[in-house]
């Protein structure tokens, strides 16, 4: 039997996948001393003014590994569509476009979303007695391991935490 080398190099990287610990976290990860694991630090969504239609998210992930690790999915169980998104700027303009396949978490490395990058866009709300209520997320990697995460709700972009890789939080007056 003949085995293809790309079957044999995805089935090792699912199997790295598969093999890497997961974590959630609520607070900063000492990068100095950090965690061999994947980590998210943060997880918040962001109400929009038009009345619940859509919301954004934004995640702080920590890849402790030393492999890099690819985020497929993500579901939520308050909104029924997320998408990826990632702002550019062609000409004067900047433009929002859908992140296409993966997207990459290196090893030993940090994943921050942010308004004016990449961010999540959260359409189609489910009904809630609370919109304002704690919601969560489904991670979803390659390779089909999943991780949950509670997220913080906010109301206004100035809640939003500010992060800096090894260096805190800046909260924003």
């Amino acid at each position: 039997m003949l085995v293809n080398s790309a079957s044999l190099a995805s089935a090792a990287l699912a199997t790295l996948v598969m093999a890497t610990p997961l974590e959630a976290s609520d607070g900063r990860v000492d990068h100095a001393n950090s965690p061999q694991r994947l980590t998210v630090e943060h997880a918040e969504v962001l109400m929009s003014d038009d009345e619940g239609e859509r919301a954004e998210g934004y995640l702080t992930i920590w890849n402790g590994t030393g492999q890099q690790v690819g985020l497929e999915a993500i579901r939520s169980d308050a909104f029924a569509k997320i998408s990826i998104v990632r702002s550019e700027i062609d000409s004067d303009m900047p433009d929002v476009r859908p992140v296409e396949g993966v997207v990459p978490v290196p090893g030993h490395a940090e994943l921050t979303m942010r308004p004016n990058g990449t961010r999540l866009l959260l359409e189609e709300p489910v009904a809630r007695s609370d919109p304002m209520a704690a919601s969560s997320f489904v991670l979803v990697f390659e390779g089909g391991q999943e991780m949950v995460v509670a997220a913080d709700t906010l109301q206004f972009r100035k809640q939003l935490t500010i992060h800096h890789h090894g260096q805190g939080d800046v909260a924003i007056d």
